[in-house]
């Protein structure tokens, strides 16, 4: 039997876009200790995503750059590159992390590369259609802590930045958590209950 004519036509780049986006799956392979909660990487996005981009002919590039704003913020802006190797047509997302300015435990590198891999992540996500901020494990949205406390010892705090809410047995464990969060790249807490 003859393919149709719709069958032989090529496929456009955000035709195949399209169809990754529709397809693509990634788990959250990675367990944050302090938030206690799962979340994915850049490593886990670019994993789940080549053998879709092979199978329909594209690349995937993510280029890094770091961007010095207005009174001395020192931004990491990643861009999320998808070309389609027959007609080297490309699309493009970015993402943005800002570096802290300092990090418990952490060389300037290590700042660097962390908000290098957390933009690269969010510019994975917006070209790829991964939406983090509505997962159902994910207690800022599920309106539930990630661990149950005493109440009468029992903090709860939330990033002012994601948004993200979390239960901390004491003021210690509270601070412990703050000066290594994992929850953003800018990080700022308000406590809402103690």
């Amino acid at each position: 039997m003859a393919e149709s004519k719709k069958d032989q036509t090529p496929k456009s780049i955000a035709h195949k876009l399209l169809e990754i986006q529709r397809d693509l799956k990634v788990e959250k392979g990675q367990y944050n200790q302090f938030g206690k909660y799962n979340y994915r990487s850049k490593e886990d996005i670019l994993e789940a995503v080549k053998p879709l981009c092979h199978e329909r002919g594209l690349i995937i590039l993510v280029d890094d750059e770091i961007v010095v704003i207005a009174e001395g913020w020192v931004y990491a802006r990643s861009c999320a590159i998808l070309k389609d190797v027959e007609t080297d047509k490309t699309i493009t997302a970015r993402g943005w992390s800002r570096e802290p300015e300092e990090k418990k435990g952490a060389d300037a590198s290590q700042i660097t590369g962390m908000a290098a891999s957390y933009a690269g992540k969010r510019a994975l996500s917006n070209l790829f259609a991964i939406d983090d901020t509505k997962d159902a494990d994910d207690p800022a949205t599920s309106g539930q802590a990630p661990a149950q406390v005493p109440a009468k010892t029992g903090i709860v705090a939330h990033c002012l930045s994601c948004g993200k809410r979390y239960s901390f047995t004491s003021k210690e464990h509270l601070e412990s958590f703050i000066a290594n969060p994992g929850c953003c790249p800018e990080p700022s807490w308000a406590v809402d209950k103690q």
